[in-house]
C-alpha cells in the first residue's frame, strides 16, 4: 500500500479495513508492504502537491498499524529498505515488520527518483538484520525457508 502523496488517515484507515476484508474474503496476500511514496522528479513535486517524502515516523506508525490490523490475516509484514532505507527498515523491525525485503534486480521505480540506492546485497541484508539483534531466515519468494543465516 502506498502512502505519504494525496490520501488523509481516514483514506488510509479505510484501505486497511479493505485489505483485511479482502484477505478475509480471499486468503490471497502473503505479506503486506507499506511503501513511502518519493516525490523526487514526480509530477506531484514538481506541481508542490507533496514536497517531501512521508519519512521515517509515519512508516513506524504504518509497520505498528499493520501489524495489529492483519494480525492472523496476512503472516508477513515487510519494513521495505528499499523505500524506507536501511536505518529505518532496521527499526520497522521492532515495529512488527518480520520481512526485511530482498536483494533487488532491475528496480526501475524507486531508482528513477535517485532518492537512495536501490541495490543490497544479501550479506549486508543479513548483516542489518543481525545489527538489531535478530536471527536471519533466508526465504524464497513464498515464503518457505532456505536457509538460516
Amino acid at each position: 500500500m502506498m502512502y505519504g502523496h494525496v490520501e488523509s488517515n481516514k483514506d488510509i484507515a479505510e484501505h486497511f479495513v479493505r485489505i483485511a476484508e479482502l484477505q478475509e474474503k480471499t486468503g490471497g496476500f502473503m505479506a503486506f508492504i507499506p511503501w513511502s511514496f518519493e516525490p523526487n522528479n514526480t509530477l506531484m513535486q514538481q506541481e508542490k502537491i507533496v514536497t517531501y517524502p512521508a519519512g521515517g515516523f509515519q512508516l513506524l506508525k504504518m509497520i505498528a498499524i499493520s501489524r495489529l490490523m492483519f494480525d492472523g490475516l496476512i503472516p508477513h509484514i515487510q519494513s521495505s529498505w528499499l523505500t524506507n532505507g536501511i536505518g529505518m527498515a532496521q527499526m520497522a523491525l521492532q515495529y512488527g515488520a518480520d520481512d526485511f525485503g530482498g536483494t533487488l534486480l532491475g528496480e526501475e521505480v524507486v531508482s528513477c527518483t535517485g532518492a537512495r540506492s536501490t541495490e543490497l546485497t544479501g550479506k549486508k541484508i543479513i548483516t542489518a538484520v543481525k545489527q538489531m539483534g535478530y536471527a536471519v531466515q533466508e526465504r524464497d519468494n513464498f515464503y518457505n525457508a532456505v536457509q538460516m543465516h
